[in-house]
């Protein structure tokens, strides 16, 4: 394992700052955005399930981008593979399962019956 691996160390997940919810709000606006058919951009609507695997992806490779910067040549970043790997899954399962417990919690509430059958959009 090369130097850099004490920066995925951190088994807690913490908030780095203030607006940290701010800016994941800004990715889940967009996300709605672009499941939205009215968006203004119209060749990127689709539907939720689409919008979250493009969401999924654009997080992996800045992940990925983000934790190459760390490192001044690839054969240490090649031998943290694994080490990087743990990290972000380990933090993903973390946030997971935190939004599952939510919506488990609030469900009605996010969800209420209806009538009729609309659109559901992320809270």
């Amino acid at each position: 394992m090369s130097e850099n691996n004490d920066l995925y160390e951190n088994d807690e997940p913490t908030v780095a700052d203030e607006q940290f919810y701010e800016r994941a709000d800004e990715f889940i606006n967009l996300a709605n955005q672009l499941s939205d058919s009215t968006h203004q951009v119209s060749h990127l609507t689709t539907e939720p399930g689409k919008v979250s695997a493009s969401f999924m992806y654009a997080n992996a490779r800045y992940s990925v981008w983000n934790a190459a910067c760390s490192y001044q040549q690839s054969t240490d970043f090649n031998a943290d593979r694994q080490v990087i790997l743990e990290y972000y899954m380990e933090q993903f399962k973390i946030m997971l399962e935190d939004n599952l417990d939510e919506y488990h919690e609030n469900f009605e509430s996010y969800f209420p019956k209806s009538e009729t059958e609309e659109v559901k959009r992320f809270v």
